[in-house]
């Protein structure tokens, strides 16, 4: 699946992490049988609840109301929350690996430093419920924020793309997650895979993480450069065209005003993430673009309010959710929450 370079560890720390959480349960058996269309239901066939800047903390001194939440940590999002996609941030500090935050000096603060600390919260609690529906990470390339004078260890990421697989790979094995020659399946494309063989099903894909870089210009790029169909690679990408090799997931920012946009490629069979809601817009407006946004279709719905917090009547909150739902356009007509997933 990836490089001997990408699969080699970062160094000791991750090894002990990795070995310590190698000891935690198997999640390829959820050992029941709750859900009985795992056969069937596909993995665009759900619509899942998601938060933006995950990691985020509100700053002491407020340059921007966009800034005023703060997201529990990420174990707590997936155990109470439902949330079963995150948006992380990166940043590279000269030999010491990935950092997550927004930005620097002016909102820099975060629930998890260390990248390896958020990926490692969440597959201790992976590893504590099996059953999970698959978690989505979005990755997003925030280096063009570091000024080297006020930080110079502080470092492009682009040319150590396999450091941030060995990371990933130190914590979450390549056998829990779906990269995208585990969709691909030997074909030339991801949109042919999508078209020809549609995504996994729920039940291959209980317990896993799929990861996907947050990005649709440089850095996607130069992630593909050599690769465009993205073979080897242990990321998808957030891809602009559908027609492009490596198109398999999309973030489309606001679901509503590209709401055919969305439907179109709902249709062809890509996973589509959408933002819903804003810490500095109105309860009244929040609400209004959460139900656009859940009946456009967006299989993950990123949000800044997952949980009910003062100062707010609004709050994202799934529909009939148990945490998620089959999504309202793409999902078979048989197809219940409890289908999808049930809190444990």
């Amino acid at each position: 699946m990836t490089s001997g370079a990408t699969r080699r560890s970062i160094g000791g720390i991750a090894l002990v992490l990795a070995a310590f959480l190698a000891a935690g349960c198997d999640s390829s058996d959820d050992g029941d049988q709750r859900y009985p269309l795992d056969d069937r239901l596909r993995f665009n066939h759900v619509q899942a609840k998601g938060t933006h800047n995950s990691y985020h903390v509100e700053p002491d001194t407020i340059f921007s109301d966009e800034h005023r939440y703060t997201h529990a940590p990420l174990d707590v999002q997936l155990a109470d929350q439902g949330v079963r996609q995150f948006e992380i941030d990166l940043h590279l500090r000269e030999d010491q690996g990935f950092e997550v935050f927004h930005l620097p000096l002016i909102d820099p603060d975060t629930t998890c430093r260390r990248f390896m600390d958020c990926l490692a919260l969440t597959r201790a609690w992976s590893d504590a419920n099996p059953g999970h529906l698959p978690i989505v990470f979005w990755l997003e390339p925030k280096d063009e924020a570091d000024d080297p004078a006020l930080d110079p260890e502080m470092i492009p990421i682009e040319g150590h793309y396999d450091e941030l697989e060995a990371e990933i790979l130190s914590v979450w094995p390549a056998e829990r997650i779906l990269a995208p020659d585990d969709l691909r399946r030997g074909l030339d494309t991801l949109p042919e895979a999508v078209a020809a063989h549609g995504w996994p099903t729920l039940g291959e894909l209980r317990g896993k993480a799929i990861f996907s870089m947050l990005d649709s210009g440089e850095h996607r790029e130069a992630y593909a450069a050599g690769s465009p169909n993205l073979n080897g690679k242990l990321m998808f990408v957030d891809a602009s065209d559908p027609t492009d090799a490596y198109a398999a997931m999309f973030k489309i920012n606001n679901a509503v005003s590209d709401a055919e946009r969305v439907r179109t490629l709902l249709e062809q069979g890509f996973v589509v993430t959408s933002n819903t809601d804003g810490v500095d817009r109105s309860d009244e407006d929040n609400a209004k673009k959460l139900a656009a946004t859940l009946a456009a279709g967006s299989h993950f719905i990123s949000s800044d309010l997952p949980a009910p917090v003062d100062g707010h009547e609004y709050w994202f909150d799934m529909p009939g959710g148990a945490p998620a739902r089959c999504n309202p356009l793409t999902a078979p007509a048989e197809c219940t929450s409890e289908d999808v997933e049930i809190l444990p």
